[in-house]
């Protein structure tokens, strides 16, 4: 699929959302990515995704209660999380893991610093 200059947004649109609906192998998982990130960058339409907004969360740890204990929680209730205090955190971005990172304190907020990115591989067999 390649994209000229007289192809419109919309047509664009359409094709990386067929490419993108296509059944994937292990083996063309990373080049599929590729070939999309080219056509875009090909059709010079990246600028336009430099405005998105974008969730960002980042996960301290998960737990898992039952229903009776979460209507029992109350101001002060304690709830024990799955991971250790020494444990990286887990950073989203739109609900999809892209790196870890450490809890830090700067001027009296909490940050993270991140200290693993994930690489293109690792986030496509997350999400395929």
């Amino acid at each position: 699929m390649s994209l000229d200059e007289n192809t419109t947004l919309e047509d664009q649109t359409v094709a990386t959302a067929e490419a993108a609906t296509r059944p994937a192998s292990d083996d063309d998982s990373a080049s599929l990515l590729d070939d999309l990130s080219a056509e875009v960058g090909q059709a010079g339409n990246l600028d336009m995704l430099l405005d998105v907004n974008l969730k960002i969360s980042v996960e301290l740890g998960r737990a898992q209660l039952k229903f009776r204990d979460v209507l029992n929680l109350s101001t002060g209730s304690v709830v024990e999380l799955g991971r250790q205090t020494s444990e990286p955190v887990d950073i989203l971005v739109n609900g999809a893991l892209l790196a870890s990172g450490e809890v830090v304190v700067v001027d009296d907020h909490f940050a993270v610093r991140i200290t693993k990115l994930l690489n293109r591989v690792e986030r496509l067999k997350r999400v395929l």
